[in-house]
Order: structure tokens, then sequence, then C-alpha cells
């Protein structure tokens, strides 16, 4: 038993040692953008997937983009309220995992 502990150990060590050096890919967060008639536009990286939506106090309530899942290299649209105070957040495939974004005003 305390071989198999030692040795689990020492490849943990090895493990951990070979990723400290290693770079992590990471993500830049989508671009918001008020747009006319209640929009918001994200605007992601090209080559970056990200999921979005946003919480409001005024109706709807939430939103998100209809073909979210599709959002590899084109913008995000979110549709509020004209003028409603939206907090944008979204999901990424690489790190950082979650963004909680700033609160945008929707266009007028």
């Amino acid at each position: 038993m305390r071989k198999v502990l030692r040795t689990s150990a020492i490849a943990g060590v090895v493990a951990v040692c070979g990723l400290l050096g290693t770079q992590a890919a990471s993500a830049t967060p989508p671009v918001a953008t008020p747009e006319p008639g209640g929009v918001i536009r994200m605007d992601p990286v090209p080559g970056e997937w990200w999921n979005c939506a946003g919480w409001s106090l005024r109706p709807p309530f939430i939103g998100s983009d209809p073909v979210t899942g599709l959002s590899e290299g084109r913008p995000l649209y979110l549709h509020f309220a004209p003028g409603a105070d939206v907090w944008m957040f979204c999901t990424g495939a690489s790190w950082p995992f979650s963004y909680w974004g700033p609160i945008v005003k929707a266009g007028e």
C-alpha cells in the first residue's frame, strides 16, 4: 500500500511539473455594443465559440440569441426593452469558461 501511494505521489508531482510549463489557451470575452431598438450585439473574436445571455429588471427579464449554439464566426443579438439595463454573461469553450460582463444599456 505504501509503495502504491509513493508511486502515485511521484506521478502526481511529475504531472504538475509538466503542466506548469505549458501555456493555457485564453479566450477573449465578446464585446457588447448597444444598437437601436433594444438590441445588444455581442461580437466574439473570430475562431472562438461563445454562448451569451443577459438579465434585465424590465421585461423580457432574460434574453439570449435564438441560434446561440451557432455563434462561432458571427455576432450574437440579444433583444431587450429599449433603454433597459442588462447584465451580460457568457460561457465559452476555453479559459475563462465563464465571463460575467458589464451592465449594458440596451439601445434606444
